[in-house]
This record gives structure tokens, sequence and C-alpha cells, in this order.
């Protein structure tokens, strides 16, 4: 005979065993002992998906549960928690499975969730977040729970779910864990304790049932809350519990549901039938019960008691998880973090991170790597038909790497035909832009200042067009080119858009052209603009670094000082004039010395006293 445990012998871990004397929506009640009953969550229990209505059809009273373990115990209440999770593989999950998790990452692409009571991750598409737009990434952070989510695909070692409520018409709403948790006292006065004085006989039967036991059995159940369903007749009373003779024992409702115990519901030898099964001495002195009769009078009480032990319970939960979210997130940064080495890594990757441009441009490298043309053009024919709409710069990103591919290793018509098809599904300016640069990139400058062409004529009014081709003529130093263009531009460009470009080219003339002729575009800017303290200070700039090392191998200070005391005399306002003091002070503490110094301090409180 096994030794019967005492509540103080468990321990968080423990494995045991016992049989269930109640089944509710709140939890299957256990009991290893007697008056030793704990409870098993539904959440804890090994099913995926089950009917809280349904579980004591499922788990009926009198069944036998081995292997629980200790998850949670409360010395204070005499209460304790147990599990028949094991831990959930991908190898019991299979398509149509409804689960429950935790969002552990939220990514442009969709979320991962890993599973409540198990290491298993899956991803969440964006596409299956909901049936409407109105769900999207934003609806969603790190540390939310999913209630429900089904699985839509197991493959090679990658779990797929989807949260589009179409998928769960017809089933109940999941209750929350919130709702659980705070009805977890109410749930916990609805266990059983149970106190059971059996002897055993044995007895002569029929020769086809052989020896059956004659079963002597008192039974005292007590149920604080809601006394459990009457089945056929009252169990036998005992004479000191007279006032509990209405409640039946969960067992002998187990045995009358089984139709192993008479219509009358009496668990005894005489009524001709076994038991569904026996506690085998479970006896208890008088006192136990008695404390325990005491201790649900003054439960209210223990309740008050016990609401610390709760907070510190869940702050402990909430710690444990935040440590495994954290280990997954730097797990699953890791994963991204190795590059694929293969055909099959890369499609691996693709499954999750389909929408991500960088993938398939990846992938596209990975094939031209190994000098196979024609599989780069297939996977970059799949990227622009795989990328949505959804984001405009993914699906840009990919057209270019094409156009990319076309005009480095295709012919002029098969990177013609990929530029017309680029232009039909992205912005047409900035596909026109980038067919430019690629050119440039390639060091085809003639082929460069075509398509640069081509794209003022198609968008004469777009000054991004106009610097664009103006920068790659001064890098080429095509100044000659440069300087005929700035005219092109500035007849072509609102006049809102002439001092920005203006300005812009007289910057770069001065930096890859002559200082000089910068400084005649600069000094002809300010004629039509003189109070503009945006343009003085690019002019300062420009003016400064093409006068000072290493430039020059000597700087020009006395050229650059000319200039700032000029600022110093214009008729501006005195927060502006400030802003040209300062500078010329700043310049003069780095290029300057005590003298220069305080000659600028002078100059300033000339000017102050001036407009007293």
């Amino acid at each position: 005979e096994e030794k019967r445990l005492t509540f103080d012998e468990l321990e968080v871990g423990k494995i045991v065993h016992g049989y269930i004397v109640n089944s509710t929506p709140k939890g299957v009640f256990v009991a290893i002992s007697p008056g030793v009953t704990g409870r098993l969550r539904l959440k804890e229990l090994p099913e995926i998906k089950i009917d809280p209505a349904q579980i004591s059809k499922v788990y009926p009273p009198g069944m036998l549960i081995k292997d629980a373990k200790v998850q949670e115990i409360d010395p204070t209440g005499k209460k304790f928690e147990l599990s028949l999770l094991k831990g959930v593989t991908l190898d019991q999950l299979s398509v149509g499975d409804i689960i429950s998790g935790t969002v552990t990452r939220v990514e442009r692409f969709g979320i991962f969730v890993r599973l409540k009571g198990s290491t298993v991750t899956g991803l969440v598409h964006t596409s299956e977040l909901g049936n409407t737009k109105s769900v999207t990434l934003q609806s969603f952070k790190e540390g939310d729970r999913v209630a429900r989510a089904k699985v839509i695909a197991n493959e090679k070692g990658k779990l797929s779910l989807s949260l589009k409520p179409s998928h769960f018409e017809g089933l109940p709403e999941p209750d929350s864990e919130e709702e659980e948790e705070d009805d977890e006292d109410a749930a916990a006065e609805a266990e059983a304790k149970v106190t059971v004085d059996s002897d055993v006989s044995g007895e002569d039967e029929a020769p086809k049932q052989g020896k059956k036991r004659k079963i002597s059995e008192n039974v005292v159940v007590q149920a604080v809350s809601k006394p459990s369903p009457k089945i056929g007749k009252k169990a036998a009373p005992l004479e000191e519990d007279a006032d509990l003779d209405e409640d039946v024992a969960p067992w002998e409702k187990a045995a009358a549901a089984s139709g192993l115990s008479g219509k009358k519901g009496k668990a005894s030898a005489e009524a001709g039938d076994e038991a569904a099964f026996v506690f085998a001495g479970f006896s208890k002195p008088d006192e136990e019960q008695d404390s325990e009769e005491d201790e649900d009078v003054l439960g209210d009480e223990d309740q008050e008691g016990q609401k610390p032990t709760k907070r510190q319970r869940k702050a402990q939960k909430k710690a444990e998880a935040e440590e495994a979210r954290k280990a997954e997130a730097e797990a699953a940064q890791a994963r991204l973090n190795n590059d694929p080495q293969s055909a099959s890594d890369f499609e691996r990757l693709l499954l999750t991170e389909g929408e991500s441009s960088i993938v398939w441009i990846k992938y596209m490298a990975f094939h031209l790597k190994m000098s196979d043309l024609e599989k780069a053009r297939e996977v970059a024919e799949r990227a622009v038909k795989h990328v949505g709409f959804s984001d405009a710069q993914e699906r840009f990103n990919v057209w270019v790497a094409f156009m990319n591919l076309e005009c480095t290793f295709g012919t002029e018509e098969s990177a013609a035909a990929i530029f017309g098809r680029a232009a039909a599904h992205n912005d047409p300016e900035q596909v026109h832009l980038q067919m430019a640069k690629i050119h440039e990139r390639n060091k085809k400058p003639k082929e460069a200042v075509k398509a640069f062409e081509v794209c003022c004529k198609k968008f004469p009014q777009s000054k991004q067009v106009w610097l664009s081709f103006l920068t790659f003529l001064y890098s080429q130093q095509d100044l000659e080119g440069a300087r005929k263009t700035l005219p092109k531009a500035l007849a072509s460009l609102p006049k809102a858009d002439h001092a920005m470009v203006t300005s812009k080219a007289g910057t770069m003339e001065y930096s890859m052209g002559s200082a000089e002729r910068g400084r005649s575009i600069f000094e002809g800017l300010l004629d039509s603009y003189p109070k503009r303290t945006d343009l003085w200070s690019v002019y300062l700039d420009a003016h400064i670094k093409a006068n000072t090392p290493p430039k020059v191998a000597e700087a020009n200070l006395e050229d650059i000082r000319a200039l700032m005391s000029r600022c110093c005399t214009l008729s501006l306002k005195a927060a502006k004039m400030r802003f040209f003091f300062k500078r010329w002070l700043d310049f003069e503490k780095k290029w300057g010395d005590e003298e220069t110094q305080e000659e600028v301090r002078e100059k300033a409180r000339a000017y102050v006293e001036s407009q007293a």
C-alpha cells in the first residue's frame, strides 16, 4: 500500500496521482489523498481544444489521473494547482487546431506567438490578423495574450497561425486569463473535501465474475459553495454529519453514471454491483475534519489574507514570462543574423519574411554569385509578383534590384522591358531617377546623361530631378554641362524653388568647380534675397571650406574676415545680427587669437549701443 500524501509533503514539481471528484468549467478537482484535493485548470489539460460545457464528459468523476505535476501551492488556503501539460511539440499540432499563447515579437510582416505551456512559436502573417484592414500590426504589442489562434500550416518546422474571426464562428468565446484568475477563489471553494472510511472484505460470487469485494463505506462530502447535483437517492448519512446528508459523494456519482451502483445510488455490497473505484484505507481523524469545517466557515477571512500571496504569484509569473520573451527575441534575432547559405534556406526564410525586399534581393545575389543568371531572373520575377501593394517601398526596392540585374547582366532590350514594367507599377519619376543612377553606378556616363535628360523632360518641375542631374554632372567633372544645365533648371522650376537649387549649385561649384564662380553664384543670389540668413549661412560655410585646409594649403583668413565683416553690417533684426556676430566669434576662436576675438566683441558692443 502506497503511503498517503499529506498537504505538507507536497512541493512544486512533484508528480502525484489521484481520482477526479468533480469537473466544472472552472477546472477538474483531483483527490490525491483524504482531504488533499488539487485543481487542474482547463488550460493545464493536454487537450488543445475542449468545450468547457463538455468537461464533465471528457473528465468524469471517478476517473484516474496519473502523472499530474504540482505547479503552485498556496499554504495559506491549503490549495494547490496541478498540470498535465508536458509541453506541446510541433509534431503534436495539425492544421485546424485551436491554440492560445503570448505575442513574443512584432515584425513588419506579422507577429510571433508562443504557444501556452510550450516553447513552440508560430507566425501570424499580416494577411491573417483579421478579416478586415482595421486590424493591423499596431493592434498588437509584445506580451499581449492571444486567446485563440488557428493552425493553418505546419510544414518544414514552421508553424503558421491565423487570428481571423471567421475561423472561430460557432465556437464558444474563450474565458480571458484575467477572468480566470479573478474567479480562482470562487472556483476553489467548489473543491470537494473528502473523507472516506472503507472496510473491504472478500466474498465468493458467481463463477463468471470470480471474487467480488464487499464494500462498507462511510462517506462525508463537504461542499462549501454549491452542493453537487443529486443522483438517485441520498447517500447514507453519518450521525455526526446529519446536516450534510443531502450531498452525494463524487465517486457515488461516478458509479451511478456508469451504471455500476444501483438506482438508489448507494455504494454498498448489498446492491449487487461493484463501485467504480475504492479509496483503500482513506480514513481521517475527526479532529482534521473539524478543522476543515472551521476553515470553510472562515473562508472569507482566509481569502482576504491570500490576496498578497496571489499578487506575488502574478508578479512571479510576469517576470518568468518576460524572461522567456527576451530569450525568444534573442534567439529569433540570432537566427535572422545568420545569412542563408543555400536555396532551401532562402525558401524557408521566405515563408515567414516573404514581404521583405532585402530577403529577395539577397536571394537574387546568391544565384548571381553562383553564376546562375536565369535562376536570379526567376527569383526577381517571383519577387515583383509576391511583394504586395501594401508596402510601396518594399515593392519599389525589388523592382530596382530587377532593373539593376538587367542593366548589368542583360541586354538593352531586356533592360528597357523591365524599365517599362517598373514605371507602370511604381512612381515613374523615381523609376527614371533610379535608371539613371544605375547607369552611373555601372560607369556608363553617356547612358546616364541620356536617362537624366529624359527624366528632366518628363518631370521638368521636379527639383529633385534637376538637383540629381546637377550633382551627377559636377561629380563627373562636366563643369560646362552643369553650368549650362542650371539656367535650364531655373527656367523650368517654379520660382519658389530657385533659391534652394541655386544655393546647391553654388555649393557644388565651390567644392567641385571654381571657388570664384561659386562666389559669383552666391553674390547674385543674395542680391535677390538679401535678408535670407539661411542663404548667408550656406554662403559662409562654402566660403570658409574653400579657403581653409584641407582645400587649400594655407588659410585665407583675411578674405573670410572681409565676408564676415560685411555680414555684420547688414540692416537686419537684432536676433539675426546676433547670429552673424556669434558665427564670427566662433570662427576667430578656432582660427584667430585673443586680439581678433576682442575686436569681434567690440564690434558687437558697438552694434548694441547703436540700436539702443
